[in-house]
């Protein structure tokens, strides 16, 4: 009987264990000077990734608008280029 509340008590003490949790601030107090590099690679390239998918759409709507602005079809192809290369 008492190996039994022994094994309960150990299951209890574990699971405290396992529900303590760690403030945010605390989280970085623990980094070196080469996670807080990689944090500040990965903030630079997460913000490159979206400025680029948004200059594609800018760029892309400029070029349909080329299409549409020349009715000549021999002209179409400068005014794309013109477009592209800006």
């Amino acid at each position: 009987m008492a190996r039994q509340q022994d094994f309960k008590k150990n299951k209890m003490m574990k699971k405290e264990e396992s529900n303590k949790t760690l403030p945010f601030h605390k989280l970085f107090s623990f980094a070196d000077s080469r996670d807080y590099l990689l944090m500040f690679v990965g903030t630079i390239s997460a913000a490159g990734n979206g400025m680029t998918k948004a200059s594609t759409n800018i760029v892309m709507g400029e070029a349909i608008e080329a299409f549409r602005r020349s009715g000549n079809t021999k002209q179409v192809v400068h005014e794309v280029s013109q477009v592209i290369n800006d």
